[in-house]
């Protein structure tokens, strides 16, 4: 199930945290999954926050030339290393 999977968290590597913050109208592209709060989670159950599917007009194009890519294509061809 999802929480036994989220108990196995702590068994995790550690990961050094990444803070970020934008000026008024930056955009940050993320993976849904990426942990994310305004204000550091003090719990001790793991705190998940997901966000709605963005759904396209049309389907990405991963094989096109970068230069017409949109920032999502160019994010997933990035990640591929293409």
């Amino acid at each position: 199930s999802f929480m036994e999977l989220a108990q196995k968290l702590d068994a995790l590597p550690e990961c050094e945290e990444v803070l970020a913050t934008g000026k008024a109208g930056t955009v940050y592209l993320c993976h849904p999954f990426i942990v994310h709060a305004a204000q550091p989670h003090r719990g001790k159950n793991p705190k998940f926050m997901a966000q709605p599917p963005l759904h396209t007009r049309i389907d990405f194009d991963i094989e096109q030339p970068e230069q017409t890519a949109n920032p999502v294509e160019r994010a997933i061809m990035m990640g591929l290393n293409r």
